[in-house]
Order: structure tokens, then C-alpha cells, then sequence
């Protein structure tokens, strides 16, 4: 069964823009990971407010994803640049008829 993940990640004052440009990073990095169907970058700047919407081919692949992410230094750079730990949601893909 496919997985859709979505991250919210909220900016430190005056950081929007940096942790912006490092999410892109790793979003071109989870694109190339096996089992990512789809990865997006989803911006409200108003809100200040950062979504990440990824789909997996299944939970084992995201999961694996997972594990592998948690080795990379981005992530320690993702919290000292934002107010509060991502906060991560998954979902089951309903799909069609």
C-alpha cells in the first residue's frame, strides 16, 4: 500500500528563508531514494510555516528512508534552525474504486 507523509516545520524568527534552502536539499535527496514516488516542498511564508508531502511506493520503503535519514547531518541542522521538532504525519493512501 502507498504512503503519503507530510512534515510541518516551523522556522526560527528571521530563519524561513535558510531552512527553506536546506529543504530543498533534502528534498532532491529523498527524490533519488528507493521507493520515493513523490517529494514536495510546500512553502507558507505568512504562516511561517514550511510542509514537506511525500508519497512511498509502501511504509517499509519510508521506513527505510527513515533510518537512513537519521545517519545524515542535515536533520541536526533542520533543528537548530526551527521553534519545535518537525512534527511528522503518515497516511495510508486510499486508492481509487
Amino acid at each position: 500500500m502507498t504512503e503519503a507523509v507530510i512534515i510541518d516545520l516551523h522556522p526560527r524568527p528571521g530563519k524561513f528563508n535558510e531552512l527553506t534552502v536546506l529543504v530543498k536539499q533534502m528534498v532532491e535527496e529523498v527524490r533519488r531514494h528507493a521507493g520515493c514516488l513523490q517529494a514536495e516542498i510546500l512553502l507558507a511564508p505568512e504562516r511561517d510555516k514550511i510542509s514537506v508531502f511525500q508519497k512511498w511506493q509502501d511504509p517499509e520503503a519510508f521506513s527505510e528512508y527513515l533510518i537512513w535519514r537519521s545517519k545524515q547531518e542535515h536533520l541536526d541542522r533542520v533543528y537548530a534552525l526551527s521553534e519545535a521538532e518537525p512534527d511528522l504525519s503518515s497516511y495510508t493512501l486510499c486508492e481509487p474504486g
